[in-house]
């Protein structure tokens, strides 16, 4: 049998796209080349925003026309939260679970495999043989979320808490490694709130550290951390592990007390703040990004350059901003005072600049300094570009083809 995946959202569907594709490779399926007719579409979906879950909708559709004879089966958040929007389109539809058994449900006569309590499950292992990127591979330690932010429905399309075990994860990246992989890439739906379930003492740090060990020339980044979850244990860990990459990616969403309780986020400013300085103090030229949520309800234009200022002050060198999005089941739904949707996106578009502007400050910081460019592609006959450890994309001349190489530079 032919078949497809369309991926939509964040890295852990890619992951979970590669994993099952891989499964369907090993067990006789052939993935279709353009043009070619597939027999089964497997469509990824996305929840995060209103438009996300347009384009999932959208697909789904195209799919079924485009496909009439195709098994049509749909997974991911949208179809966890909204079942009954996929049932009349699609043949199978799974949710968030039961991923790993997606192909042996293809000649079953059930349609709907949605689980409807999401709030106890195991961790579901679907490990990978191969990376997205002949350079980088992304690898799942953990699943869902217990935070319940006002405007966020991964708790209720992900599930609970859970992580993967160690030894499953250290596998997974020696077997990644020995691929020629240079790049590790550590994440989950909540990644810092990583625990082995046998043993809940060891932690983010503790797996980290154990990666680390692993023999090669390789880094490894972690892809996003709460600020309630980096102790001091964990800024050591980074400090004296050279294969770490010294770039945080720590979600703020709103540098506003008020709007910050509205969210029901687990800290205040000062606390955020008082982190990034601990951070810069054990690594003064660490890189810091992070995610921004424009026009939350109530948010005035005080609330805002209250953001905005922190932002630059603390110079975070890359700012992920997008405009609030009314999502189902979420406490914010209910909230009064609405931000005009024109307003949340020139909110947005302010903190793009903000970020350019911090990128072009952090790199005149880092000019001079001794960086390891990790080449990723061919720009042109003689040029290549990547990522430094400080996660600034740079390009670099060459004569040879150096890509998927280390490379020493220093920002002019």
């Amino acid at each position: 049998m032919r078949f497809v995946i369309h991926t939509f959202g964040c890295k852990v569907n890619s992951y979970e796209s590669e994993s099952l594709g891989e499964r369907l490779v090993g067990k006789g399926f052939v993935e279709t080349k353009k043009g070619e007719i597939p027999d089964v579409v497997f469509v990824n979906t996305c929840a995060v925003t209103n438009e996300a879950e347009r384009k999932d909708r959208q697909k789904v559709r195209m799919a079924k026309r485009l496909y009439p004879n195709a098994k049509i089966v749909v997974m991911g958040c949208s179809s966890q939260i909204h079942p009954e929007a996929y049932l009349p389109l699609a043949d199978i539809v799974l949710g968030t679970t039961r991923k790993g058994e997606a192909e042996s449900l293809l000649s079953k006569q059930e349609h709907c495999y949605v689980e409807k309590d999401n709030r106890h499950l195991s961790y579901e292992d679907t490990p990978i043989q191969k990376g997205e990127h002949e350079e980088r591979a992304y690898v799942k330690i953990q699943d869902g979320c217990n935070n319940f932010c006002a405007y966020c429905l991964v708790p209720f399309a992900r599930g609970n808490s859970r992580s993967r075990k160690k030894d499953s994860i250290l596998s997974e990246c020696r077997i990644l490694l020995s691929t020629g992989v240079k790049e590790i890439v550590i994440g989950g739906i909540d990644t810092g709130s990583y625990q082995d379930p046998e043993n809940p003492d060891y932690r983010l740090s503790s797996l980290l550290e154990d990666i680390a060990k692993i023999d090669g020339d390789f880094r490894i980044r972690v892809s996003s951390l709460e600020t309630s979850q980096i102790d001091d244990k964990l800024i050591d860990v980074f400090k004296n592990t050279k294969k770490l990459c010294p770039h945080f990616h720590i979600p703020l969403q709103s540098g506003s007390e008020r709007i910050l309780r509205l969210m029901n986020r687990k800290y205040g400013i000062d606390h955020f703040r008082d982190t990034v300085k601990t951070i810069r103090k054990a690594l003064p030229l660490a890189a810091f990004s992070t995610d921004v949520i424009t026009g939350f309800p109530q948010e005035t234009e005080e609330d805002f350059m209250e953001t905005y200022s922190l932002l630059k002050d603390l110079l975070f060198m890359r700012i992920h901003a997008f405009p609030y999005s009314e999502r189902p089941l979420t406490r914010a739904l209910s909230l009064p005072g609405k931000v005009d949707i024109a307003i949340r996106q020139e909110r947005t578009r302010r903190l793009c600049l903000l970020s350019e502007e911090n990128e072009e400050a952090y790199r005149r910081l880092l000019k001079g300094k001794g960086q390891r460019l990790l080449v990723e592609k061919r720009i042109d006959k003689k040029t290549f570009g990547g990522y430094t450890e400080y996660y600034l994309y740079c390009t670099i001349p060459s004569d040879k083809d150096i890509s998927n190489t280390f490379q020493d530079i220093e920002l002019s």
